[in-house]
């Protein structure tokens, strides 16, 4: 979503780090007469906020996905790459967070494998040199950009019973902080990956996929924090 100007107030003033981003809301990629209403709204959008020191990056858009079976139009992609560089070729821009690639800064890619073995498989080639991972290489190609796992985890939890999330619920809540370490831990080892967001911080109407409620109140004991934490504090392959 834009954030509204007070988030952005306090990301600066407490130095939270984010992106810019309009709203997932269902545009049709695959028309190009959306960017008559489109383009208006993202310019507004960056004007308002370019000098908020928090924002590091530009998204527009987010898992550009088929309409009625009608695959998105790269040059509705292009056209907004474009525009937003002109208007700021200070910062990074992902032209679609996710899927599908025309033109961008950082080739990120979203997945939700839950099996830790099956997600550092995943990867391993990169270690080395190898072809990164791409979610789907027959509507995107990799060019050499740093690249960046931004949506992963999702592991469903619930302490008020039926929950939905990715995968296989964990039986106890170790296993799940486990299981977040051994995610987590598989990117950062990674030399040429750049970046990782977890899915997701906080429950909210349709996942209950956080790490803390929609009410922002802790979901797990103390000490699996203190495995969270443990995690996150590793240092990263790509600082050595």
């Amino acid at each position: 979503k834009i954030f509204e100007e007070r988030f952005l107030y306090w990301a600066d003033k407490l130095g939270y780090l984010c992106w810019g981003e309009h709203a997932n809301w269902g545009m049709n990629t695959g028309n190009p007469g959306s960017l008559n209403n489109f383009t208006p709204e993202w310019v507004e959008a960056m004007n308002r906020d370019f000098n908020h020191p928090a924002i590091i990056g530009w998204c527009p858009f987010n898992e550009t996905w088929d309409v009625n079976g009608q695959r998105q139009h790269d040059g509705v992609l292009y056209t907004i790459y474009q525009v937003t560089k002109a208007i700021d070729p200070t910062r990074p821009v992902i032209d679609t967070s996710g899927n599908f690639h025309v033109i961008t800064d950082i080739f990120d890619i979203h997945d939700y494998e839950q099996d830790v073995e099956k997600w550092r498989a995943k990867f391993e080639p990169m270690k080395t040199g190898g072809e990164p991972f791409n979610t789907f290489p027959d509507r995107q190609k990799y060019e050499g950009q740093p690249y960046f796992v931004s949506e992963y985890g999702g592991t469903r939890w619930s302490n008020e019973g039926e929950a939905w999330g990715y995968g296989d619920a964990p039986k106890t809540q170790r296993e799940l902080a486990e299981r977040y370490a051994g995610l987590a831990g598989a990117l950062l080892e990674n030399p040429n990956i750049c970046a990782l967001c977890y899915t997701q911080l906080y429950d909210v109407e349709q996942e209950q996929n956080g790490l803390y409620t929609y009410a922002r109140e802790r979901k797990f004991d103390d000490e699996i924090y203190d495995m969270i934490i443990a995690a996150n504090m590793q240092k990263a392959a790509i600082e050595e």
